[in-house]
């Protein structure tokens, strides 16, 4: 039972930062600050989805990668984080208020959270969860 908990407790960083995404994409958008360049907002979504790829690989990491399967990790870890934007940029269009889906978003979406696993090997070391998870 401890090994399940442990197995479920490596994977809270990665769900509370998919709930910060649904309540931050849901937000009204006339409450919202206008931007001035364009391309800083596309910078955010690919920094918010390379977190989360990040906190999906700790995750992923602690259970299931093995040396013969990083690879395949890597794919499922970004086909679940482009599945998930790509949910939001649709909720965004059609039922969250005052917001809108776009392409770009969803194409920063996906560079976020391919740069996010691509990077991981590099920034796991820092991340505050590692002690809480056990990871050393």
């Amino acid at each position: 039972m401890a090994y399940r908990m442990q197995n479920l407790k490596s994977f809270v960083p990665a769900i509370l930062w998919l709930l910060i995404i649904l309540v931050l994409s849901g937000y009204p958008g006339n409450h919202l600050p206008k931007l001035p360049v364009w391309q800083f907002d596309k910078l955010i979504h690919s920094i918010i989805y390379a977190i989360l790829s990040i906190c999906m690989a700790i995750a992923f990491n602690k259970q299931y990668v093995t040396t013969n399967n990083r690879l395949q990790i890597g794919i499922i870890i970004v086909l679940i984080c482009v599945f998930y934007g790509g949910l939001m940029e649709i909720l965004q269009n059609s039922i969250f208020i005052n917001r809108s889906g776009n392409w770009y978003d969803f194409i920063a979406n996906t560079i976020g959270a391919i740069i996010g696993v691509l990077i991981y090997p590099l920034v796991a070391n820092f991340f505050p969860f590692n002690r809480w998870l056990g990871i050393k």
